[in-house]
């Protein structure tokens, strides 16, 4: 039985090995790697001014075109303010 300090060893070497895993493997799977890409148009009403955040995935490049947590919350305040 291997003592305690190489067991560890072993363990961080297969967290190692499952985290380049995930950062390789396809966004389907293991999910996108949001980064801010600016902003856009809420589109709550004709004159909304309202902005809401842009998002582009750091791994495959697939944007949420605003369609977002965030950007939900931007349009439901704007409704809730401006009915």
């Amino acid at each position: 039985m291997a003592d305690l300090s190489e067991r560890l060893e072993a363990a961080r070497a297969e967290v190692a090995r499952i985290e380049r895993e995930i950062a390789q493997g396809p966004c389907r799977e293991y999910g996108h790697q949001w980064q801010s890409h600016g902003g856009c148009n809420a589109g709550c009403s004709e004159s909304c001014g309202c902005s809401v955040p842009v998002n582009v995935c750091a791994k495959c490049g697939d944007c949420d075109y605003g369609d977002n947590e965030e950007a939900d919350q931007v349009r439901k305040h704007c409704e809730a303010t401006n009915g």
